[in-house]
């Protein structure tokens, strides 16, 4: 992974502390990180005893040959996450994700849609290692992002890398005179030449990972990737956001955010422009 010099990795005095720091160790190990802010946000209680047992834990379980430093500040998770990952200008948040019984996702959607560096969620059953790498694959720019981004692992980690796209048949297909079948058909032919059109325009070398093509029947895509991740045992969902300068990525409905609502077993890599966001901010300061 490129460019990934800073971490800011989230903490909650929860069990999944200890995984969470694990995880980050061997992505810090991975990317070749320099620094690593370790963050609690606290509701109220703010002592010293509270640093040590965090400092504790990172001593135990963070082996990753990079600085680390704790840091505890007082008030929301979110808003306090968003402000500081901008302060200490990182490169990714690392956040912990829990079960569905113990947490709604919220903190983890607005990070996703608010922060202008990559953000990573990891919930508790995340495997420790990386052996396999899965990316939704929409034949845009975006794409070609998360797509170096998990060529760049597999240089370090020997990664098995699959691209996956899924695809519709367009409401009012029957208006054609075409039954749902052979909509189905035409659309698959088109996608699989808009993939070669793709793997043409950014000179992509198909030898280094696998295609996968998946008629979707609702077109919500976020279940069938999360299915498919699920289905060839993926450790680990690369997304790349489209960045803020298209107005689209700002809505809560991105593929990232919606994944949420089915992921809560596989690492999760929403990979960001921090380049591209921090003009997108500096232009909104001039208005």
């Amino acid at each position: 992974m490129q460019n990934l010099n800073k971490f800011l990795v989230c903490l909650d005095s929860s069990s999944l502390d200890e995984h969470i720091i694990r995880y980050s160790s061997m992505i810090a190990e991975l990317a070749g990180c320099e620094k690593v802010y370790f963050v609690h946000i606290a509701q109220k209680n703010l002592s010293l005893k509270i640093k040590k047992y965090f400092q504790e834990k990172i001593k135990d379980h963070f082996t990753a040959n990079c600085e680390t430093e704790m840091q505890i500040h007082q008030g929301k998770n979110a808003v306090q996450i968003l402000k500081w990952s901008e302060f200490k200008i990182v490169d990714l948040v690392i956040l912990g994700i829990k079960p569905k019984t113990e947490s709604t996702g919220k903190h983890a959607a607005r990070l996703i849609n608010e922060a202008q560096c990559s953000v990573l969620l990891v919930p508790a059953t995340a495997k420790l290692k990386l052996s396999k790498v899965i990316i939704p694959l929409d034949f845009s720019a975006s794409a070609v992002t998360a797509l170096d981004a998990a060529l760049n692992i597999k240089e370090k980690a020997d990664v098995e890398v699959l691209l996956h796209h899924v695809y519709f048949v367009p409401t009012g297909y029957t208006h054609t005179g075409k039954t749902y079948e052979e909509m189905a058909e035409i659309m698959d032919k088109n996608k699989r030449r808009e993939y070669e059109q793709f793997k043409r325009n950014h000179s992509i070398d198909e030898s280094k990972y696998e295609v996968i093509f998946e008629l979707d029947d609702d077109q919500n895509p976020s279940d069938n990737i999360y299915e498919m991740a699920k289905d060839r045992q993926a450790d680990l969902i690369i997304v790349a956001s489209r960045g803020r300068t298209k107005l689209a990525s700002m809505l809560k409905g991105s593929t990232a955010v919606n994944l949420i609502s089915y992921d809560r077993d596989i690492a999760c890599l929403v990979v960001k422009n921090k380049s591209e966001n921090m003009g997108f901010f500096e232009a909104l300061l001039k208005i």
